[in-house]
């Protein structure tokens, strides 16, 4: 027991001296340890879908934009240009036949000829002239009976009695305005294009008549028979479109399953209407700076005739450039066409009810391709203090990692801005894989029938020098674009508005621990 307790008090004796004679120094302010951390700064964590980048806009909207399932679609309204044909239901023009009537033969028919060499067989007139010239080159009164069998007038057969004294003339007109016309049974087919005039000349003695019979401007309300072939000439209306803000994603989205329902319709109440050859149809979408965007037309298309009916035609990215038609989004159509009447000089029948209209009807289905629509947006870089600023500010290095998750079948690109508090940029964010302001990423994987499989992912990493650190201590916003299109050599990809693209954004500050940074 001596020996232990010895063994133990002696150097806490030798310890006790040394403290008293001042030979070991302890320190008086213990030295805080130093060691490397890292800050990580939230900046963006944001998700876009189809329907924000390509927003709802008149010609450019989604179906329901609460179904998932329901895909872009650009439809327009109808339009349509109307041409009346009363332009054509006349016969335009004089004819004249001269003869001269004597009372010896009895009763004389003459046939004075259509205007416009028309052969009518029935008709109503909305006007025409039928006039005469009488010269008695006798010397005797005579009076003169003239009698048309096909004009009826007021229900009665049009009949004008005439006195004449010797050598006198006579001159006088008739408008036929409500007159109805039926061609004789008894006219020859060869007279058919002629007005059956019948004079008689009573007279006590032998007596001649010098006449001359007259037709001029028949204007009908229907018309059968053959009115010659003419051109009602070119008829040409302006659609406005409205397609107000549309036009922001001009030369921003092509249509991959666009269409243009056009119907041409004649439209008659008789059975056995006159054909119609419309000619040269040409539609151009024009923008209100000028510029304009012809539609591609077959030939099939651009000259046709038709009857009663509707003529229909549908133009596609087969047979015309119909997507980049649309896509020009116009503020206005065009349709111009040159219409002939009964192009064939056929037998028919019109009437002043009789019209021609087109109707177009311009629309895209399940696809559309998009070419650079894009989506600005700020985001404000949260929940650093002052003292957060300066350990950047003396940071030793900083990174910023851009996160983009793309569920939309389109390439996605991001460029990225780091601005002050004034909103001023301070530095844009480059892609050090590719040396560009940008990053990109694939489109979503797809099926065969253009529907998402999965989302594609893709990370970047940016090495901040020691400017853009520096920078990076003032920043107080991301303002970032987020742009989709399709890519080169596209597949048919279905486009959905609930597809989304996601973006995070967060930096990195590596710096080092100490007593000054901590206070």
């Amino acid at each position: 027991m001596y020996k232990l307790g010895t063994l133990f008090v002696a150097p806490l004796i030798i310890i006790m001296i040394f403290i008293e004679s001042g030979c070991l120094n302890l320190p008086t302010n213990p030295i805080m340890p130093q060691w490397n951390v890292d800050l990580n700064i939230p900046i963006v964590n944001r998700s876009y879908n189809l329907n924000d980048i390509v927003k709802k806009q008149n010609y450019i909207s989604v179906k329901d934009p609460n179904t998932a399932n329901n895909i872009f679609l650009i439809q327009s309204d109808n339009y349509s240009q109307s041409v009346g044909v009363s332009q054509f239901i006349k016969a335009t023009g004089t004819e004249t036949v001269h003869s001269t009537v004597t009372n010896s033969t009895g009763a004389a028919t003459l046939y004075v000829q259509f205007p416009d060499n028309a052969v009518i067989t029935n008709a109503v007139f909305s006007s025409g002239i039928f006039s005469y010239k009488f010269s008695n080159i006798s010397n005797q009164n005579v009076i003169i009976t003239l009698t048309i069998p096909g004009i009826t007038k007021s229900g009665a057969v049009f009949s004008e009695q005439v006195h004449l004294a010797p050598l006198a003339v006579d001159t006088n007109y008739f408008d036929f305005s409500g007159a109805a016309y039926n061609l004789p049974a008894n006219q020859p087919s060869i007279f058919k294009n002629s007005l059956q005039v019948v004079i008689t000349i009573n007279a006590a003695l032998p007596a001649a008549v010098d006449m001359d019979l007259y037709t001029q401007n028949f204007f009908f309300s229907s018309a059968t028979g053959i009115l010659q072939s003419k051109s009602l000439g070119y008829k040409s209306d302006a659609f406005g479109l409205n397609i107000k803000t549309a036009q922001d994603y001009r030369d921003k989205v092509t249509l991959k399953d666009a269409n243009l329902s056009l119907d041409a319709s004649y439209y008659s109440p008789a059975n056995n209407p006159f054909p119609i050859e419309v000619q040269n149809l040409s539609i151009m979408g024009k923008r209100n700076d000028g510029s304009q965007f012809a539609l591609t037309i077959p030939d099939s298309a651009k000259t046709f005739i038709f009857t009663n009916g509707v003529k229909h035609f549908n133009f596609d990215a087969s047979n015309s450039n119909i997507t980049k038609f649309i896509s020009f989004l116009p503020d206005s159509v065009i349709v111009t066409a040159e219409y002939i009447m009964n192009p064939n000089n056929t037998t028919g029948t019109v009437t002043s009810q009789d019209s021609v209209k087109f109707a177009a009807n311009f629309s895209t289905t399940s696809f559309m391709a998009i070419s650079n629509a894009s989506i600005t947006d700020t985001s404000g870089i949260q929940n650093i203090s002052d003292k957060d600023r300066t350990k950047i500010k003396a940071a030793q290095s900083a990174y910023l990692s851009v996160n983009i998750q793309n569920g939309i079948p389109l390439q996605a690109s991001v460029i990225v801005n780091i601005a002050d508090s004034a909103y001023k940029t301070l530095f844009t964010l480059k892609n050090n894989t590719d040396n560009t302001n940008t990053f990109s990423i694939s489109p979503a994987s797809v099926d065969a029938n253009g529907n998402v499989l999965s989302q594609t992912s893709t990370s970047f990493t940016v090495q901040l020098d020691s400017t853009q650190t520096d920078e990076l201590s003032h920043g107080y916003y991301a303002i970032y674009t987020i742009s989709v299109e399709t890519p080169n050599n596209p597949t048919p990809v279905a486009l959905r508005p609930s597809d989304l693209v996601k973006i995070q954004i967060y930096g990195g500050v590596k710096f080092q621990v100490n007593e000054d940074n901590l206070k």
